[in-house]
């Protein structure tokens, strides 16, 4: 059973990061992109925080090394990687960031095998470069609005930083898991706590009425569907995200990760938006390289 706890986590995290994706975009308009990191982190951290209490995990912390590590890579993952994320968003648009975005798997498995000495075995990196195929298959579909988008070069350096912060971050939250007494829940509350401090503290900084601003958009934003966001997309996503690296190596765990445009798929599909004929040959692509991975 242990085998499958981790792409199991994985593909969980990717659905609810999809589904997230589509409520952040119909609740959060009135919120630019640091309005809603700030939102996200001001309430899920709390909800973590208390989930961990009343389980017993958030007094059992003992706050050795492991947690110098998450807090390290929770403010390189999150604050540093998510800005550079929405970066190159605005310079280059959301498909081409996709693009670069999927340039994490083989930074997670580099640097794993630099660090850590942990190699993907051939069966496992032989799945997830079939799972990659097929997302990119999906994604690298044109659309009429990745052509008002040109790339750039700081559009692309951003994409890459993103990806390479994604990728650093998510290894040595992997080292905390493996090397040290902590559980999934514990590193998922640390990460978040320390990435949204740390934003939190950057834009008092650079923007000091960044709060009044916030508090003025919520009045204008469906507060139901933004909390149903916030609570599947972090809360859930990065739990079950933390879970998922617990189990598995670094890149594989990053390559079942970025699996949630394949459900972007069925979702849309429901929605009355039948996907086309590409998106479901990387969709099955893609579907092959998971099997492989379950397949014992």
């Amino acid at each position: 059973m242990d085998n499958f706890i981790g792409p199991l986590a994985a593909l969980l995290a990717a659905l609810f990061w999809a589904c997230a994706t589509l409520l952040y975009s119909r609740a959060g308009s009135y919120l630019n992109a640091a309005q809603l990191n700030l939102v996200k982190g001001f309430v899920a951290v709390p909800l973590l925080a208390l989930f961990a209490l009343l389980s017993g995990e958030l007094l059992a912390f003992d706050g050795s090394a492991a947690a110098w590590l998450l807090l390290a890579s929770g403010v390189i993952g999150i604050t540093i990687g998510d800005t550079l994320y929405f970066g190159a968003l605005r310079r280059i648009g959301p498909w081409y960031a996709m693009l670069f975005e999927y340039l994490a798997p083989p930074f997670a498995a580099l640097i794993a095998w630099w660090w850590l000495q942990e190699a993907m075995t051939v069966r496992e990196l032989g799945a997830a470069l079939v799972v990659l195929m097929g997302i990119f298959i999906i994604i690298s579909e044109r659309s009429p609005q990745s052509q008002t988008h040109r790339l750039s070069l700081s559009g692309m350096a951003a994409g890459t930083g993103a990806a390479l912060c994604q990728a650093l971050g998510l290894v040595m939250a992997f080292e905390a898991l493996a090397s040290f007494a902590v559980s999934p829940l514990q590193a998922a509350l640390v990460r978040l706590a320390a990435g949204t401090l740390a934003l939190t503290v950057a834009l008092l900084l650079l923007k000091p009425k960044i709060m009044g601003q916030t508090k003025a958009a919520l009045r204008h934003t469906s507060i139901p569907w933004l909390m149903v966001a916030i609570i599947m997309g972090t809360l859930l996503a990065i739990w079950l995200q933390q879970t998922a690296i617990a189990y598995l190596h670094p890149g594989l765990a990053q390559t079942l990760l970025a699996t949630a445009p394949l459900w972007l798929i069925p979702i849309q599909w429901l929605r009355g938006e039948p996907p086309s004929t590409r998106s479901i040959a990387g969709a099955l692509v893609a579907a092959v390289g998971i099997t492989l991975l379950f397949w014992r």
